[in-house]
């Protein structure tokens, strides 16, 4: 596969620059799908490569990928490193500069490419899936008269946590616990590498997986002397733990209207391996029953991998968005207008 990146400057919408890794299969079917994948916090755009690597060679539906960056992290997080020190942002972070980054992006014109003529599939892992929801039916982007016409979304291990459960503020302090005291600066990459392998976290992912976050998910820091997480770890914590935090209620709202709806099809692809103290399965339980109430989407149960699935087994996350992407009714005129 070829890949090339391309950079949005500031709009109205949005006031950081997004950078976004455009992938092109060796067998690009020209009518085929567009897919857009937002990755999980604190990792980037290029996490789900090694996972390309075998869908892009496998697949004869996809016309082309991109993976757009989070503002705050990645190699974004280094053009947009002024505005992110201002106070607003130092110490706090939402899925709705992720979905206005996103929308900034495809409805510029720094790619060249209209993305409103392209049938596109919404990818997003983990706390993505927020930014996903947001960017599909909040009232902040129908102000623009751009369309952005989506055929199906794939919904990978999804974080949409109903606020109404108590494994919601389990969760949500669980993560801003490990987001505030988790090692964030490391003297060189190499020393990076090496402890990032041997941490309980990391050790079980796929080694190119592991090679990318090193990469791409550190910065060298301000003085040039170390590496450091390009997500800084009190703008992790207060995305989980800030008292406004928007990943919840909304998105939520979000995924129960288009279920309800039955327009668009969702294909959820979950690891019921559960790493946070049975915490997770509350929430998996209420994203599989409302999509299994659909007449469209499908559910695919892992038996591997965990909640960090499409890093940790890229092949079997490659596999599965295979199925849900063959399962997706190409004949589809159904368009949810953004």
């Amino acid at each position: 596969m070829k890949s090339q990146l391309y950079t949005s400057e500031p709009s109205l919408i949005c006031p950081f620059r997004a950078e976004a890794v455009q992938y092109i299969p060796v067998s690009s079917c020209e009518d085929g799908f567009t897919l857009v994948f937002l990755h999980a916090m604190s990792l980037h755009k290029e996490t789900f490569e090694p996972m390309l690597e075998h869908l892009l060679a496998a697949s004869t539906t996809i016309k082309d990928v991109w993976s757009i960056d989070n503002p705050n992290h990645g190699r974004s997080s280094v053009l947009n490193q002024k505005l992110l020190e201002a106070s607003s942002y130092r110490e706090y972070w939402s899925a709705a500069e992720y979905a206005r980054a996103t929308y900034s992006f495809l409805t510029s014109d720094s790619h060249g490419v209209d993305f409103s003529a392209r049938r596109l599939v919404g990818l997003a892992h983990s706390s993505a899936v927020s930014a996903l929801m947001m960017l599909l039916r909040d009232k902040e982007f129908s102000l623009s008269k751009s369309t952005l016409n989506f055929t199906s979304l794939v919904l990978l291990d999804p974080a949409l946590l109903p606020p109404q459960f108590p494994s919601t503020t389990v969760l949500s302090n669980m993560f801003g616990k490990f987001a505030s005291t988790k090692r964030d600066k490391w003297p060189t990459r190499a020393a990076a590498y090496q402890y990032l392998a041997a941490h309980p976290g990391f050790k079980a992912w796929d080694p190119r997986a592991l090679r990318l976050f090193v990469a791409c998910a550190l910065r060298d820091s301000d003085s040039g002397s170390e590496v450091v997480l390009s997500c800084s770890r009190t703008q992790e914590a207060g995305f989980y733990l800030s008292p406004t935090a928007d990943y919840k209620a909304r998105p939520v709202e979000i995924f129960i209207e288009l279920t309800r709806a039955d327009e668009l099809p969702i294909h959820i692809i979950t690891c019921l391996k559960d790493e946070y103290k049975g915490q997770t399965l509350p929430s998996k339980e209420f994203q599989i029953s409302q999509v299994k109430s659909t007449t469209r989407g499908s559910v695919q149960l892992l038996e591997r991998g965990g909640h960090m699935f499409p890093q940790v087994e890229p092949a079997l996350c490659a596999d599965a968005i295979q199925r849900a992407l063959t399962s997706t009714r190409t004949e589809t005129t159904v368009k949810t207008r953004l």
